[in-house]
């Protein structure tokens, strides 16, 4: 029978264990001083030390990540969701506003990313209709991609969000619609009025509305 742990050395274990999940790996010696923030090393090997004499973990070599937890049956096919904010309230002016009043949270499997997304909205208009998105939908915003003209992106004019083809000519912004039932928006660059919020990387609709 295992000897009981003190609150740090469960905090420790715990961290071990949703490092070696998540990154498919054990973390080293200065990745748990960082995550604890201990000054100094002799910390963290003396609450490994620890652990290896209670029986929960043990250290086969002098290798950087030589952490191996007793009894614990790795599923590589183990799902990481990520929870990306959905955001529902807009303004151009002061964006960070935006992620204080939030609609929630979204769920998703991270692995269908290339760059990990930044945050989601709801579509408002069917102004993208011909390239598959529609009112309703989720869009999924990804802020650090780097906007090329053709990309779709998510934009704030003052207070109102929008899904919209972007176009950069001449200093000046323009925001394209696929449906001709909506005006193409210009704006120069540097207007107020106006926040790119990011590229669009995934769009999810519900088949039931």
């Amino acid at each position: 029978m295992k000897r009981a742990l003190t609150k740090r050395q469960n905090q420790i274990f715990e961290f071990i264990k949703k490092y070696t999940i998540e990154n498919h790996k054990p973390p080293t010696i200065r990745e748990i001083c960082k995550k604890f923030n201990f000054r100094s090393t002799n910390s963290a090997y003396s609450v490994l030390k620890a652990l290896e004499k209670k029986g929960y973990i043990q250290r086969t070599n002098l290798k950087a990540r030589n952490i191996n937890i007793n009894n614990f049956k790795f599923d590589r096919t183990q799902t990481e969701l990520k929870e990306i904010p959905l955001v529902s309230t807009f303004d151009a002016q002061n964006p960070l506003t935006m992620f204080t009043n939030l609609n929630g949270t979204i769920k998703l499997d991270a692995k269908i990313f290339d760059t990990p997304p930044s945050f989601a909205v709801e579509v408002t208009d069917d102004g993208m209709q011909k390239e598959g998105i529609l009112k309703g939908d989720i869009a999924i915003i990804n802020q650090n991609s780097e906007l090329k003209n053709g990309s779709i992106v998510f934009a704030v004019i003052k207070n109102e969000g929008l899904i919209r083809q972007y176009k950069n000519e001449n200093n000046e912004i323009y925001l394209i619609p696929s449906n001709r039932g909506y005006g193409v928006l210009k704006f120069k660059e540097g207007d107020k009025n106006l926040w790119i919020g990011g590229e669009v990387s995934l769009i999810i609709r519900k088949l039931n509305r």
